[in-house]
């Protein structure tokens, strides 16, 4: 079983004398470790680096230095500091080796439970798993093949040991029910108790444990005062830490929450309530020593995190991990990332996170309007059955029980009903609010509740939260993400002068994609100028720039493919930018018009969709949305839109009709206008019953409307629509092309797929 680890069990070779100060000391380096990444998620990096840049020769904290610069990489996806992570990263990897072939050689267990190397064999899945996620990253095809063979390295030492924590953990059970008490399997100092006082009582009670330390210690090691003394200092910082102090915070409690939103999160709201500590509140329980809480809970991490990625990618690169021994599970991992939550060090906070843009991500996974069922609902197995009665009666009661299912599901989702794994609401809410206030000089938690209630369409809070933060924010990548997520906020709302302006900011700021932000830039100032010319302004001192505004439009997208050009790598977005302004140049030179009045649909409307906008924008919104997508097509217009801009506008038209409770009318344009454009459907043909038609313009677009069509299906026609849906979501996946939006949209696609083929 414990193969990949390289590990066999054993009992220490060295006298427990000396093992003993060697495993404190590993559980202090531990500490200060965790100590210091939880610096980081507090905005104070620079004293988190501070304490661990004394020992480069320190495996744990040369992993805490990787993890530190790999959060700040994956936040600002910025190529300088992915390289640094990188290189620290492996270095860590390196590092762990040797550690664990020392500690296996010497035998020196740290845990109890579990046999000599195991806490560097975790060490080193978990610094080849963030590597390997960098290298991902970097969308290098080179880079992505060593990436597998890592992934492949860290999947199997994960699950080697999360076979052994089950194995732990089915043991601990049965002890318990042998014992008739749920703590038997314990060992350890109760919460708060020292060594000394434990020396003390030994006289007469004989040796104690130690919840550091593996053994039963000697009369010999408890009166090592050296020995007690540290024990101690371990003990105070590992509760330190559990109470939410050990950063130089108040303990947590003192400003814990119940709800989240802008207004409850001022000084007098919360000097008003008096908030109970939310059942994710990690137990405050030191009873389990530092190196075994980072073996349970990192393995839990690293392992859901690995099985979430597996089951997100599309299915041609799952079945290439597939030959590489690797399958996942989506719901096994996020109860595994749920339980590492529960941990109070950094692998709770990094789940969290992980969770956060999961659910409530501006790029969500699960879409708040496929508000489909937790697959192992017994709710949805019980009532939501299938047979061949096409009887009015029982497909009325299939109406029912399938609005019941999407109701209770989307109370969940609101925070209003039973936590499920698809929609784990308050659960998660109270989750965050414990972050919030663990760390409350943070502007990356902050900005996680901001997009907890843009999320649930609650953008004008969540705007005022952005708002509210006054301080500097030291991590400009946390900076980066904030002004993004309010850009986009303020976009949704048709804020577009002061959006142009943030926009244009994060060109100071943040390298990830210049190009894309002056681009959003400029068509912001596009909205301005046709909201000008619909008379959707009235203010006569804006009216007044409508010139200023087209001139800005022209010159900014006209200069966003520069920016493009000047990176030696392309991202995603660099190549999109340079396919949308390539369109509008040639169709500004078939007309003989100013760039500006060459594109056609909104492209502002376009980038929204992108980040989830349609499905957060408020009913006036929406409605503003529907007169600008309709711009192109009204006298106002000076060039005629081209074929493609036509089925962009038709398709983003019909998702603001959902929204505003006109779902029949958006399949209509669906059915009508876009998908007989894409596809021949060939009944007569049992070998190819369809055909794709090649279409290059836009080519994000095509699949995408597939998924959406199965999206409607879903709202209109609920469980009876199941068939429908996943042929509608098949014909998207089958629909493979290489393009520079491929990836987001096969993961929409595949998300939707799999909670779909579950029920």
């Amino acid at each position: 079983m414990l193969r990949a680890l390289g590990l066999k069990r054993s009992e220490p070779s060295l006298s427990e004398a000396a093992a003993a100060p060697m495993v404190l000391q590993l559980a202090h380096d531990f500490e200060v470790s965790l100590q210091a990444m939880d610096f980081l998620l507090d905005d104070r990096t620079e004293e988190g680096l501070h304490l661990i840049n004394d020992d480069p020769d320190s495996t744990i904290k040369t992993l805490a230095s990787g993890v530190i610069h790999f959060l700040e990489a994956t936040l600002g996806f910025e190529p300088e500091v992915m390289r640094k992570a990188g290189e620290i990263l492996s270095k860590a990897e390196q590092l762990s080796t040797r550690d664990r072939a020392k500690h296996q050689k010497i035998k020196l267990k740290t845990s109890a439970n579990f046999p000599p190397g195991t806490v560097y064999a975790v060490t080193y899945a978990e610094a080849t798993l963030l590597h390997a996620l960098i290298m991902l990253m970097s969308e290098s095809m080179i880079e992505s093949a060593k990436a597998l063979l890592k992934l492949r390295k860290a999947y199997q030492i994960l699950d080697e040991v999360r076979t052994q924590i089950k194995a732990n953990e089915k043991k601990r059970k049965l002890d318990a029910a042998r014992s008739g008490s749920p703590r038997a399997y314990e060992s350890g100092a109760s919460s708060g108790s020292s060594f000394v006082s434990a020396m003390d009582a030994s006289s007469s009670a004989g040796p104690t444990h130690s919840s550091d330390i593996p053994f039963t210690m000697s009369q010999e090691i408890l009166s090592d005062r050296s020995v007690t003394d540290l024990a101690d200092k371990v003990q105070c910082m590992r509760m330190s830490r559990l109470e939410g102090s050990h950063i130089g915070n108040t303990p947590a409690t003192e400003r814990l929450r119940s709800t989240v939103g802008y207004q409850q999160s001022s000084t007098e709201a919360m000097a008003k309530e008096k908030t109970p500590e939310p059942s994710t509140t990690p137990s405050l329980e030191s009873s389990q020593g530092t190196i075994e809480e980072f073996i349970v809970s990192g393995t839990n991490l690293c392992f859901g995190i690995l099985q979430l990625v597996i089951s997100l990618i599309p299915p041609a690169v799952g079945k290439v991990l597939s030959v590489f021994g690797m399958s996942a599970n989506k719901e096994d991992a996020l109860r595994m990332i749920w339980k590492s939550v529960q941990g109070r060090n950094v692998h709770g906070s990094i789940g969290l996170l992980a969770l956060l843009v999961f659910y409530d991500g501006p790029f969500q996974f699960t879409d708040a309007d496929f508000d489909i069922p937790d697959p192992l609902s017994t709710t949805f197995s019980r009532e939501a059955t299938f047979d061949e009665d096409n009887d009015d009666t029982e497909l009325a009661l299939k109406k029912v029980r399938s609005k019941k299912i999407m109701d209770a599901e989307s109370q969940a989702y609101q925070g209003t009903g039973a936590p499920t794994l698809l929609h784990p609401g308050k659960k998660l809410e109270d989750a965050l609010l414990y972050a919030r206030a663990l760390f409350p000089n943070s502007a990356l938690w902050l900005l996680q509740e901001a997009r907890m209630l843009a999320s649930r369409g609650r953008l004008e809070e969540s705007l005022g939260l952005l708002d509210s933060l006054k301080r500097p924010i030291r991590m400009r990548q946390v900076e980066a993400l904030l002004r993004f997520d309010r850009v986009m906020i303020l976009t949704f709302m048709h804020n577009y002068e002061r959006a142009a302006a943030e926009f244009l900011k994060l060109i100071e700021i943040n390298a990830w994609s210049p190009a894309l932000y002056g681009y959003a830039a400029g068509s912001c100032y596009l909205e301005l100028y046709r909201m000008c010319r619909l008379g959707l302004i009235t203010d006569p001192e804006q009216l007044k720039r409508e010139a200023e505004f087209k001139k800005k439009a022209e010159e900014l997208i006209i200069k966003a493919p520069i920016y493009a050009k000047q990176k030696t790598k392309l991202m995603p977005f660099d190549k999109f930018v340079l396919r949308k302004t390539a369109q509008f140049e040639a169709n500004a030179k078939k007309n003989n018009c100013s760039l500006v009045d060459a594109i056609g649909v909104s492209p502002t409307h376009e980038l929204m969709y992108f980040w989830n906008g349609y499905n957060r924008m408020y009913e006036d919104n929406l409605v503003t949305s529907q007169k600008l997508l309709s711009y192109s097509i009204s006298e106002k217009a000076v060039c005629t839109e081209t074929a493609n801009q036509t089925m962009v506008r038709q398709f983003l038209t019909a998702l603001t009709l959902r929204r505003l409770g006109q779902a029949e009318e958006g399949i209509k344009i669906l059915d009508e206008e876009l998908i007989p454009k894409i596809i021949t459907f060939q009944p007569g043909n049992k070998k190819e019953p369809y055909k794709y038609k090649h279409l290059t313009e836009d080519p994000w677009l095509y699949p995408t409307v597939f998924y959406e069509r199965a999206l409607f299906e879903w709202k209109v026609n609920g469980v009876d629509g199941l068939t429908k849906a996943r042929q509608w979501l098949k014909y998207g996946q089958d629909y493979s092309d290489d393009y520079e939006l491929s990836t987001r949209v096969a993961m929409k696609i595949k998300a939707a797929s799999d909670r779909l083929d579950s029920l």
